[in-house]
């Protein structure tokens, strides 16, 4: 009995152990399972990518080298939202960082949402998007053309750019591209008549004859819309899509930043906050959304949710419209490469950047937004690291494979360069840092630094925009360079 017992206990032993050890194993293996996000998050690209000397950053690094100041990512797996995340700041002088519940304006993804609130429209029975709009238009009328004297102008037209409108309805020089808390608002049909800061609405093209991406188009639209329900158009959007999505932290009601309301973030421009950051509009269908990265992820699942017939929120008829076009659809851009499909839209505003992609056959996407003005150059790199990631093959740098040069042999490359063209004369310097050449271009206010990358003896690229410098000798003696296969630079 006694070695039966004992062997049972070393057993059982044998067992405890064996589990313990398949929970740690387990445990690991889950702890080095990486999320599609935390892969984005660490493979950010420049625009050049040298495959001899492979380099990808993190998002952190990437946000300081360009002066962003904050940022919301989240992405969607398998039909699901997978994580969501923020970086730096919401509002940076208070400490208040991003998180899921940061609020971003998102410039023109809203129109993507306006064309959910037309359908919608649609299959309740309120509009048609190919009647011509001048029967729905009761409060303004729109102006003489002989590009629409003959043809009609439909919602159709306006939600897929070719309503022959005025690319943009420009802002008037020298005026705010919008009001500041207290001060009134003008009409909407004020807006469209050019009696603001708006230039009026222009026909340049006969509608469907070319697609021309304009704002006009969509303020057109939301005129429309408040003509035919008696509604703001806000109030449209929250009833038709914003509850219906689940979408808690969004809105078309225009948010004036204070205490009160520390999840709306500030803007900013050159690591200051943006003083137009609280500007008011009157035009919402272009560019007037409010959102997190989390919501707007919310938003592409339902849509591509919608158009595979998982959501019966509208009909498959309506639904295939969604996509109707070659590069875009009624409300998103549309990205076609070998059997890849994404519908997307990025949005652009004072002090604020938006991205969003959605492959809806497999279900992965992302959404990403920024509050900082002129950091374009950051999306890019992040837009590499999703294609890399999602296996996407879009957005790719430009591949270059560089050589090992001995400094010493280049020292007469050092030196100022003149080109003359008929727009005049451009200077630039070939410069040493410890072992690394670089390229300073010259212009009257400014001077860019490039890095340059050797790709042979006596060619360089420029690390920041792929320009090729390669340089000519007479007689051993450095004598110029051909820039960008282009332009002579001689040297001084």
């Amino acid at each position: 009995m006694t070695r039966n017992f004992q062997f049972i206990l070393l057993a059982i032993s044998l067992i405890i152990i064996s589990i313990s050890n398949y929970a740690c194993d387990t445990a690991l293996a889950t702890q080095k399972k990486k999320t599609d996000l935390s892969l984005i998050e660490q493979h950010l690209m420049s625009s050049i990518f040298d495959k001899n000397k492979p380099r990808y950053y993190d998002v952190e690094d990437r946000m300081k080298h360009h002066g962003a100041i904050g940022f919301s990512l989240t992405t969607i797996k398998d039909f699901k939202i997978e994580a969501t995340k923020g970086y730096g700041y919401c509002r940076k002088a208070d400490e208040i960082f991003v998180d899921k519940h940061s609020i971003f304006r998102v410039g023109s993804i809203s129109k993507s949402l306006t064309s959910i609130v037309v359908l919608k429209l649609q299959e309740k029975g309120q509009l048609d998007i190919d009647t011509d709009i001048r029967q729905y238009l009761k409060t303004w009328k729109l102006p003489e053309s002989q590009y629409i004297r003959n043809t009609s102008l439909t919602l159709r037209h306006l939600l897929s750019h070719r309503s022959g409108l005025k690319q943009q309805q420009a802002f008037k020089r020298g005026v705010r591209q919008g009001f500041l808390k207290g001060e009134s608002l003008p009409s909407l049909n004020q807006a469209l008549d050019g009696e603001t800061i708006l230039h009026p609405v222009t026909f340049v093209a006969e509608p469907g004859s070319k697609y021309s991406y304009s704002n006009q188009g969509y303020n057109l639209i939301q005129k429309v819309l408040e003509d035919i329900t008696g509604k703001v158009f806000e109030e449209l959007a929250e009833e038709l899509v914003l509850r219906p999505f689940a979408m808690n932290n969004s809105t078309f009601k225009t948010v004036y930043p204070d205490d009160s309301n520390s999840n709306y973030c500030y803007a900013y421009r050159d690591q200051k906050v943006h003083e137009g950051y609280y500007e008011n509009t009157i035009l919402k269908c272009a560019g007037g959304l409010f959102s997190t990265s989390e919501d707007l992820a919310k938003f592409a699942l339902n849509v591509a949710n919608i158009n595979n017939s998982n959501n019966n929120f509208l009909s498959p008829k309506i639904a295939r419209q969604f996509f109707d076009g070659d590069v875009y659809g009624l409300g998103f851009d549309l990205i076609s490469k070998d059997s890849l499909f994404l519908f997307s839209h990025s949005g652009r505003s004072s002090g604020y950047y938006s991205f969003m992609a959605m492959d809806p056959d497999k279900g992965n996407g992302f959404t990403m937004l920024v509050n900082t003005d002129y950091v374009g150059d950051f999306f890019s790199e992040m837009l590499r690291s999703v294609s890399k990631t999602f296996g996407w093959n879009l957005w790719d740098p430009k591949l270059i494979s560089s050589i090992d040069i001995e400094p010493s042999d280049y020292q007469g490359h050092i030196g100022e360069y003149i080109a003359t063209t008929e727009d005049g004369e451009y200077k630039m310097t070939i410069i040493q840092k410890e072992q690394q050449f670089y390229c300073l271009e010259h212009d009257d206010e400014e001077t860019y630094e490039y890095p340059l990358i050797p790709i042979d003896k006596g060619v360089f690229i420029d690390g920041i925009d792929g320009n090729k410098i390669e340089f000519k000798l007479e007689k051993d003696q450095v004598v110029s360079f051909l820039y960008d296969n282009e332009y002579v630079f001689v040297k001084n």
